[in-house]
């Protein structure tokens, strides 16, 4: 039987997200992923080979998901935003899970800490396209000259995964996009040029 490796890898992203890494037998992958244990040791090695692959893949889509909106949006601000509002929040299901990668990172003791290192590394990656983002908008006037666009990287990713966290707890979807438009008021506030300079 012929497989769908993109396929496969986020049915196997999704199972992982939900269950975690320690909790995911061998099994639920095979159930999962309609393979028998050959073929998923032959596509794709282990239970923790695979895991890897998957955090690999959802840092890589994460970070072509902020590309894609920077190239939609001449405002590297607004680029941000709607990443944020686009994928993080992802509005159809009214919630969201936590990050996956930050999931991961809570759940992986020193044991795993080399697959640990690809989810902390998997975050970097988004941390630097904020960086980027906010050091355009500092070139073309949007942000103070003081500002520092490696702080601010860090400080967005930190509302990011507050803002996941917070939604998991929610019920109304609304009271999100309201906190996520009180993240960017504060952002244009703290850091947004006065009219006068």
């Amino acid at each position: 039987m012929k497989y769908d490796r993109a396929l496969a890898i986020e049915k196997a992203t999704q199972l992982f997200w939900k269950l975690g890494f320690q909790a995911t037998k061998m099994r639920d992958l095979q159930e999962e992923l309609d393979m028998r244990p050959g073929s998923i040791y032959a596509a794709f090695g282990n239970k923790e080979a695979l895991f890897k692959i998957c955090l690999l893949n959802y840092a890589e889509q994460s970070r072509l998901a902020l590309d894609k909106y920077a190239g939609l949006n001449s405002n590297p601000i607004k680029a941000i935003y709607d990443f944020i509002k686009n994928m993080a929040v992802k509005a159809e299901e009214g919630k969201i899970n936590n990050c996956f990668l930050v999931k991961s990172i809570s759940e992986l003791d020193g044991n795993n800490a080399h697959l640990r290192q690809y989810a902390q590394d998997g975050l970097k990656e988004v941390e630097s396209g904020f960086e980027a983002l906010f050091l355009e908008a500092q070139e073309k006037g949007l942000i103070k000259q003081e500002s520092n666009p490696a702080r601010l990287a860090k400080w967005m990713q930190i509302q990011v995964m507050g803002l996941r966290s917070y939604s998991n707890s929610q019920d109304n979807a609304s009271d999100v996009g309201i906190m996520l438009d009180e993240i960017f008021n504060s952002l244009k506030q703290a850091h947004q040029p006065a009219l006068s300079e």
